[in-house]
């Protein structure tokens, strides 16, 4: 949206107060050129209403925000209109979208004939799902914690402090390497680590850990001095509340100096002002890659700015709304 085209539009109408349609005379005659918006929508809203619940009194003509949310394994739709007079470079942490169709056609694979494979679906791995002016796409997102290098559910060989029952959890590959249904056992669709990546199951993150999972990981987490306990921040940097208490392990009562090596996390559990207690998800945010278009009238952050949620299978998605 260009404020300054609105603003002369709104100005034509407020004056033409009596206008009706099949008067010729009641038209708007409104420069649409030189463009220069400065306010950028996803659903009619700009980021932080974005990020709004669905069906806000406040906004009655919008009524769904712009954060999906899923669970490890799950597979979600995407599909974006481009309504705008713009390109938009949009970016999906969190994993690649592979896009299904264009403009409302599958995008087919052959068959060894080359004949179009209706069984089969060709598109291409995005990084930036481009949308054009006019045109749609429709892709699949999905997100299991494959490739992270470290168990993002927390587990441990023991039981914890807290005696909790999901403390050690089985982890089968399947013949994907995840564990499913088709893994032998099967796992059950109710487990909490369903569809976990069961390469890095029980890798801990940090180099050297002070929570539950005992070894050496890929990264160092900050001091819990600079960390920021925001809206956003479960706690830990493990999936689940489950996860969130073992990452306080035996002896770890009163977090602090004194038991600083006694399995206990650095981090302090969130606070109430973070999502849902039987959430605690990861957030990845999903925008343009366009730096002006995440911006609100050049403030930062602002515009074509959402959240990707995926929740812990504790949280139950409510999809009737």
């Amino acid at each position: 949206m260009d404020t300054n085209i609105h603003r002369q539009a709104l100005a034509q109408v407020t004056a033409k107060a009596n206008c009706v349609v099949t008067d010729p005379t009641c038209k708007l005659e409104v420069p649409t050129e030189p463009y220069h918006p400065a306010y950028f929508l996803i659903n009619g809203r700009s980021m932080p209403d974005l990020m709004d619940a669905n069906f806000g009194a406040e906004y009655p003509h919008q009524p769904y925000n712009g954060n999906p949310h899923m669970h490890p394994g799950e597979q979600v739709l995407v599909r974006s209109i481009g309504q705008g007079r713009w390109q938009h470079p949009f970016h999906e942490h969190g994993n690649h979208v592979r896009i299904l169709g264009r403009d409302g056609n599958l995008i087919l694979g052959t068959t060894l004939l080359g004949a179009p494979d209706p069984n089969s679906l060709a598109g291409l791995l995005m990084f930036n799902t481009d949308t054009t002016l006019g045109q749609a796409f429709e892709g699949i997102f999905y997100w299991a914690g494959r490739g992270l290098n470290w168990d993002p559910y927390g587990h441990h060989t023991g039981a914890d402090a807290f005696g909790d029952p999901l403390a050690v959890q089985p982890c089968v590959a399947d013949a994907n390497g995840y564990y499913t249904v088709t893994s032998s056992p099967a796992a059950p669709p109710s487990a909490i680590n369903y569809y976990e990546w069961c390469q890095d199951h029980n890798k801990p993150l940090e180099v050297a850990p002070l929570g539950d999972v005992a070894g050496g990981g890929p990264a160092t987490l900050p001091s819990p001095n600079i960390f920021t306990n925001g809206a956003w921040y479960g706690g830990t940097p493990y999936l689940g509340p489950d996860a969130t208490l073992r990452a306080f392990a035996p002896n770890c009562a009163t977090p602090g100096p004194a038991n600083a090596n006694a399995g206990c996390t650095s981090l302090q559990p969130s606070n109430t002002q973070a999502n849902p207690a039987n959430e605690r998800g990861f957030a990845f945010m999903w925008h343009s890659h366009n730096e002006r278009e995440i911006t609100t009238n050049n403030v930062f952050p602002g515009g074509m700015l959402m959240m990707m949620l995926v929740d812990s299978r504790e949280f139950v998605i409510d999809e009737s709304m």
